[in-house]
């Protein structure tokens, strides 16, 4: 019996290679076909993509007479946040217009970035603590670079930006008075945009820099994605995405020192209208 199913399978396997083989050029034509929804997504000048990004947070912080506790027991060390800590909430939208060469985007988002911050006060009073967060950009960029294939349902395109990104925290003691901030700023941005596709693939990856030490305010992203597309509709993505800002501030009477970095995966989900 083993025998006989044996032979089946490999019989089988000769039959699928004969018949690729004979149609193999109608699996061309009909692959090529396949792809021609490839051509309707250029027509498409609204994309809206809705990203699930769960990064790490690391950072410091110092405010008049609050610090964050060391780790480890150094205590020569002061004013430090580190370590792995997870985002209790997150939401995300990102919205692109692309007329011609012209590029219109705004994307934000708002979440918890931490809730289990352990503080010290100039009393040696230890609280808990949390910071709260809702970061935006928004840029218009324009067309420098393109190469198509549409032979091989290549394109490459560069799109350099100019725009801004508004930051606005919250930082709190959950259970006193002890510290209630909340800081926000606009700064002033210039990044670039650059997206590679090849037949239902493509790539994205972002670079820009914003705040140029203008009253002492910095930031900084990069982001690297791939994306699969399903149809002229709908796609889906993942990559990375890392974001760092600093903040320098007389804030009620004290002055404010706060460095916050965001790494983590991104998954997303895409629709070209």
């Amino acid at each position: 019996m083993w025998y006989l199913k044996t032979r089946i399978f490999f019989l089988s396997l000769l039959v699928l290679v004969f018949c690729h083989d004979l149609f193999g050029q109608d699996t061309l034509k009909t692959e090529s076909n396949k792809l021609d929804f490839l051509d309707q997504i250029d027509q498409r000048n609204w994309r809206v993509k809705i990203p699930i990004w769960v990064p790490g947070f690391r950072g410091t912080f110092a405010y008049g007479g609050i610090s964050q506790l060391p780790e480890g027991g150094d205590y020569n060390v002061i004013d430090r946040l580190e370590g792995e800590i997870g985002v209790t909430f997150y939401l995300i939208g990102d919205v692109r217009f692309k007329p011609k060469k012209w590029l219109f985007a705004v994307n934000g988002f708002h979440t918890t970035l931490a809730s289990n911050l352990k503080f010290e006060n100039i009393d040696k009073i230890e609280f808990p603590a949390a910071i709260d967060g809702t970061i935006l950009r928004g840029l218009v960029g324009y067309q420098v670079f393109e190469k198509i294939n549409t032979e091989t349902h290549f394109k490459a395109q560069i799109h350099p930006y100019a725009g801004f990104r508004y930051i606005d925290l919250h930082i709190y003691s959950e259970k006193s008075n002890i510290v209630d901030l909340e800081p926000d700023w606009f700064e002033p941005l210039v990044g670039v945009d650059i997206l590679v596709s090849h037949r239902r693939w493509f790539f994205n990856g972002i670079l820009d820099v914003g705040g140029f030490s203008i009253n002492n305010h910095w930031s900084g992203f990069a982001s690297l994605e791939a994306n699969y597309r399903f149809s002229k509709l709908f796609a889906l993505g993942a990559g990375w995405s890392y974001l760092e800002f600093n903040y320098d501030q007389d804030l009620e009477f004290k002055y404010l020192n706060l460095n916050i970095g965001l790494s983590g995966p991104v998954l997303s989900v895409e629709f070209n209208f």
